[in-house]
């Protein structure tokens, strides 16, 4: 268990390397307000999952910091 995390992160990498060799077809992104030419099919897919995953970390961080609101009663209590 003390580097599964290390595997895990080599064998995505390698498999988004994989990937993006078995899809070399050059497209053309076209965004709201950006025009981005020369850019492979297997990178813009492996970045729009990567952006994806940044912003709904994003959207989770609200709810994933939020401090338990129940309140432990204090052993001092207990023992008078």
């Amino acid at each position: 268990m003390k580097y599964f995390y290390f595997i895990l992160l080599i064998f995505l990498i390698t498999f988004f390397f994989i990937f993006s060799n078995l899809n070399p077809k050059i497209i053309t992104l076209d965004l709201f307000f950006l025009k981005i030419e020369g850019i492979s099919l297997g990178f813009s897919t492996i970045i729009s999952v990567l952006i994806g995953a940044i912003i709904s970390l994003i959207l989770q961080l609200p709810r994933l910091m939020r401090r338990n609101k129940k309140v432990l009663p204090d052993k001092n209590d207990e023992n008078s």
